[in-house]
């Protein structure tokens, strides 16, 4: 009697044991502006619930916009860098309004005003140090830092938000600095924007958000900085099943919804065959049927999936 065996090989991600601290640059979200928190707008890096802060946030929100206004991820403690003041309250009729933080969910969701977290700064290309995350145990995860969040009333006041954006690591680690103005824009607008990085460090590594003050005010702010898990955990073969009549193989990885997944199979890890470079990804978890390589083969086949981005 002949067995066929089914081993998966999942490349191209980040492995779940975390060996140094890594910062990467995810992009600059234009798009979502003030509708972070409604799971049924489409968030342009993918997210896996379309939810900005699923894990935690810091947000300078009215009203309690403060330290207060957290919830702290289950592994990291998030805290304010000492000098920098919660701007907001009786100024609020020139702050960006957008989704409040304590709500989520499809259709429109509430708006709050968002203050910020500002300080006195220098001339222009000052870095501010804002907040400091501790991680409490291995992990990697995505950070989200909000900017733009001061409209241009009375004139100047939105220059007070910082122009770009970096995050400091362990070990002397840096990003880039990343330039916080949307596309388009010559400066500032009152739409709220959302500067992404994937995180990876170990327990007891500090990173600090930073922001760089725009040239034409001598103060700088950030709105908060939210916690979403890292795409990359969200992805991995769960299961892989074959149909003893047909012999097609059923696979199941972890997916999220509307990403865009190939599947390869292969007999000796050489020579990869192309199943399918279109698969639409759901909603937490994908089944794939292989009714090629599956029925045909005789012996060990190995399946590895690629996600595009």
């Amino acid at each position: 009697m002949s067995y066929l065996h089914y081993i998966t090989l999942i490349p191209f991600l980040l492995i779940s044991s975390v060996s140094a601290a890594t910062i990467n640059v995810i992009g600059v979200d234009h798009e979502t502006n003030d509708a972070w928190r409604s799971s049924d707008i489409i968030k342009p890096f993918i997210d896996a619930d379309n939810i900005y802060g699923t894990d935690g946030y810091l947000i300078a929100q009215f009203p309690d916009g403060d330290e207060r206004n957290t919830l702290q991820p289950t592994y990291a403690e998030i805290s304010i860098v000492p000098g920098k003041s919660y701007e907001g309250i009786g100024a609020e009729q020139y702050q960006a309004e957008f989704d409040d933080v304590t709500q989520s969910g499809t259709g429109d969701i509430e708006n709050l005003v968002c203050g910020d977290y500002w300080a006195n700064s220098g001339p222009t290309g000052t870095l501010d140090d804002f907040f400091e995350i501790t991680l409490n145990e291995d992990i990697s995860f995505r950070l989200g830092v909000i900017t733009d969040t001061t409209p241009d009333g009375p004139p100047g006041l939105m220059w007070e938000s910082s122009r770009a954006i970096k995050i400091t690591g362990p070990n002397d680690i840096e990003s880039e600095l990343v330039d916080a103005i949307g596309i388009d824009e010559e400066w500032r607008n009152a739409d709220v924007d959302y500067v992404i990085f994937e995180i990876s460090g170990n327990a007891g590594d500090v990173f600090t958000v930073w922001g760089e003050n725009d040239e034409r005010w001598e103060a700088n702010a950030l709105g908060g900085i939210f916690f979403d898990p890292s795409v990359s955990t969200l992805f991995s073969i769960n299961e892989i099943i074959q149909d003893h009549e047909t012999g097609a193989v059923t696979i199941e990885f972890n997916s999220s919804k509307g990403a865009v997944y190939g599947i390869e199979a292969s007999s000796d890890l050489i020579v990869w065959d192309e199943l399918d470079d279109g698969v639409i990804g759901e909603e937490e978890i994908t089944l794939y049927v292989d009714d090629i390589m599956g029925p045909e083969n005789k012996g060990t086949l190995f399946y590895r999936i690629r996600k595009f981005e």
